[in-house]
């Protein structure tokens, strides 16, 4: 969750105050209609028991644009996003295991009370039909470059958080990321 600067809200809590003394009050932005930035805002909606004003966009530049000209007072954004406008922007929360290292004084959603982790996953995939000890060595080659201490040094710096799921571990993974998204999608009536 990100806001500017000049922001009344200095904490997440704060936020959270103004949702519930006026609900739909505070507003939005985020990455288009139901996509994961829409399912982010129902999710703590959800845990929080606010009601915001969601208004998507079409991206994450025209998201960030509406938070930088004050057409909307919060942002469901990336920790690169507060990365790349730090002088302008900062962070109330983030959704993300740990604290960021570029943040460590931004709390993440679980320190807060708040069951959320998520964000913008990006992975590698190969044709269903390729053999398993091909995908295997590729996934071990993704791992050896997401441990290279400079590339993670170099994506650290850029805002990005990064995880490794060996292929082995990738259906659980998948599973679990399908479970939760699937609970806030029927609630939005995306799927019955």
């Amino acid at each position: 969750m990100i806001v500017r600067n000049d922001s009344p809200y200095k904490t997440l809590d704060d936020l959270i105050a103004a949702a519930k003394e006026k609900p739909g009050s505070v507003t939005v932005s985020g990455s288009g209609t139901q996509s994961a930035n829409d399912i982010a805002n129902r999710r703590f909606e959800s845990l929080a028991d606010v009601k915001t004003t969601y208004i998507p966009f079409k991206g994450t530049g025209a998201a960030v644009t509406a938070l930088l000209g004050g057409q909307v007072q919060a942002e469901w954004g990336y920790t690169t996003t507060a990365a790349n406008h730090k002088d302008k922007v900062r962070m109330l929360a983030v959704s993300a295991d740990n604290r960021h290292p570029l943040f460590p004084d931004v709390p993440t959603f679980k320190e807060l009370g708040y069951d959320m982790t998520g964000g913008a996953y990006r992975g590698m995939a190969v044709p269903k039909d390729t053999p398993d000890d091909v995908t295997q060595k590729l996934s071990g080659i993704f791992q050896q470059i997401n441990q290279n201490r400079e590339f993670r040094q170099k994506m650290q710096d850029l805002g990005f958080v990064l995880i490794d799921v060996p292929y082995l571990k990738m259906a659980d993974f998948m599973a679990q990321r399908r479970a939760e998204y699937e609970k806030v999608a029927r609630g939005m009536g995306i799927i019955e």
